[in-house]
């Protein structure tokens, strides 16, 4: 399926719109006289020389940070470890994360890979992060020179390489399912234009079929792992309907392909659903998920307008690295390490002008594809310059009707309204657009011939310098900011005292149990309004089990949290109480009545 991915990228190039960028060597190879043959093979060296130094730099860039362990971690992505570390053991084959019904385990599983050949480890839970983040740079540059040229597509893959704290902390961290939406997404676009392309074709029958069964298996795969890969669903799938009605003749040959495709990627949705009430389905969880907001912040949207408000002036921007130069000191815009109710300032106007363009270059794109779909709806299919011309602008407008999608659905939902800044990983995959909105900036040649290519390399390079800043900001919050030492340092003083059993906060619970391999398991508690202390939220049940069978069970929450007011006040006898690295420890002499099981 490689090869045919590969097969039609010369034809694809030569088949472009008027005013978007091309591939003019590729465009002419079938003419070029021999003599030419080498500086042609020099040319088609040289863009995969170039991507492969990118590829190096995002590489070593990630890399990096990760042996730095930053972004600080937390509890969700703890259980992302635990699940893996259950899975390299052989104990569970969680279908979804632990104590929820939506976001699959792809990320549970691929870390389960690395832990089985380097150990547990947070360096080798957010590995697999960093190669699925490198994959889909590959996409993007296949996929962009596709359909835009070669130009496009280094220089797209350029401005992915860096990027501001929240892109990069958002790659590398195990959770929420990002590298899986990126590469899923793109795969999908990938597929359907290469699947539209050689449909006119009788004589790919085969290739036809296996395509759409590639298709239907990550299309139902992706929306396992997350809800984010939908637009891309969607989107793509108007391309593969496209496809199906201009095979009336073999239809009943495709369509079989097709649905093996949709079954096999969906098995360990099916299979969990099956077994599970109505309201506990994979489906009502992601309906659910999407009215409340899915924040995990408190607060309450003041209404659609401030919505698509927040998400046009701040989440864009976040999204897509302009919050460095928006807010280059602020704490990054996420509560990974930091407290659940931290907001970062939304109120800048270098953000808002960030969204505006973004905004402004999309729709661009958006009009000068519609007028080349209308031009390109008069060729016939019989002329295959004009079903490549069609194919390439089809997968133009589904590449920028997913992103438009992606940044629609985040508008019409609370997480904008609540917190516009820290809920920007719900359209992180816009970033696969990044082909599309660029472009434009190749058509001003055209349209203004004396300013058109300064405009160009002015703007890219402001963005270039702000993604730059970007990865000096992020590499500059892990020399100082919060790391995994702080949690070392707990579990080594638990474990001086003997103590295997705490209670803590939900950030920190899954945390300190990751870390120590299960060594000291954890129970979140939660203070109410009578001044007792009630169980929160476990993932994994059994963890609450076996602390709650503890009367010893010590107490571990960080020195700001009011949970240890609540504990000084309770009247309980302490055998040892003691601060360490920004937390506060309790050791009871014996159980605690405060906490209520």
């Amino acid at each position: 399926m490689t090869a045919d991915l590969h097969d039609g990228a010369s034809q694809s190039a030569a088949a472009t719109a008027p005013g978007q960028p091309t591939d003019a060597p590729a465009r002419r190879a079938a003419t070029t006289a021999p003599a030419d043959a080498d500086r042609r093979a020099g040319a088609r060296i040289r863009p995969a020389l170039v991507l492969a130094v990118l590829l190096s730099v995002a590489a070593s860039v990630r890399l990096g940070l990760l042996l730095l362990e930053w972004p600080a971690s937390n509890s969700d992505e703890a259980t992302t470890g635990l699940m893996a570390m259950h899975i390299a053991e052989g104990r569970h084959a969680p279908v979804f994360m632990y104590g929820q019904s939506y976001m699959g385990t792809a990320q549970a599983f691929l870390a389960a890979v690395s832990f089985r050949a380097f150990g547990p480890s947070l360096i080798a839970l957010r590995l697999p992060m960093l190669l699925l983040f490198l994959l889909f740079l590959a996409l993007v540059y296949v996929l962009g020179r596709r359909l835009y040229g070669t130009p496009v597509a280094l220089t797209s893959v350029a401005l992915l390489t860096l990027g501001s704290r929240e892109q990069l902390g958002y790659e590398l961290i195990a959770q929420g399912a990002v590298p899986e939406t990126l590469v899923g997404g793109a795969l999908l676009l990938l597929l359907a234009h290469r699947l539209l392309e050689v449909s006119g074709d009788p004589g790919r029958g085969a290739a036809q079929r296996g395509l759409l069964a590639a298709w239907g298996a990550m299309a139902s795969a992706g929306l396992w792992s997350t809800a984010l890969v939908a637009p891309f669903v969607v989107t793509s799938a108007v391309l593969v309907l496209m496809t199906l009605r201009r095979q009336s003749a073999k239809r009943l040959r495709s369509v079989p392909a097709l649905v093996a495709g949709l079954v096999a990627g969906a098995v360990p949705w099916i299979l969990h659903d099956a077994s599970q009430p109505w309201r506990d389905s994979g489906l009502v969880s992601v309906v659910n998920l999407f009215l409340r907001g899915g924040t995990g912040l408190n607060g309450q949207s003041s209404g659609l307008g401030s919505q698509v408000a927040n998400t046009l002036t701040t989440s864009l921007a976040y999204a897509t690295g302009g919050s460095a130069i928006a807010h280059p000191r602020s704490l990054p815009a996420w509560p990974f390490g930091y407290s659940a109710s931290w907001q970062p300032p939304t109120d800048d106007v270098v953000a808002a002008l960030w969204g505006v363009a973004l905004v402004a270059l999309w729709t661009t794109a958006l009009l000068t594809n519609v007028r080349a779909l209308r031009r390109g709806g008069r060729a016939t299919r019989q002329q295959s310059a004009g079903s490549l011309a069609l194919a390439n602008t089809c997968g133009r407008l589904a590449m920028l009707g997913s992103a438009g999608l992606t940044v629609v659905a985040f508008a019409a939902s609370p997480a904008p309204g609540i917190a516009p800044a820290n809920n920007v990983r719900y359209i992180i995959g816009a970033l696969v657009a990044v082909p599309a909105v660029i472009a434009p900036l190749w058509g001003m040649d055209s349209a203004m011939p004396r300013i058109g290519r300064p405009l160009r390399v002015l703007s890219l390079t402001v963005v270039g310098l702000a993604l730059a800043v970007g990865t000096v900001q992020a590499y500059s919050d892990a020399a100082r900011g919060p790391s995994e030492a702080a949690g070392r340092q707990v579990l080594e003083s638990l474990r001086a005292r003997g103590i295997t059993h705490v209670y803590s906060g939900y950030f920190d619970c899954g945390r300190l149990i990751f870390l120590s391999e299960e060594q000291v398991t954890c129970a979140v508690v939660y203070a109410d309004s009578t001044g007792r202390l009630r169980p929160g939220f476990d993932r994994y049940p059994r963890y609450r089990a076996e602390v709650w069978g503890d009367a010893a069970a010590g107490y571990v929450f960080r020195a700001d949290d009011p949970r240890n007011r609540t504990l000084h006040d309770s009247g309980c006898s302490w055998r040892s109480r003691w601060s360490v690295a920004g937390y506060e420890v309790w050791q009871p002499a014996g159980r605690c009545e405060i906490t209520q099981p």
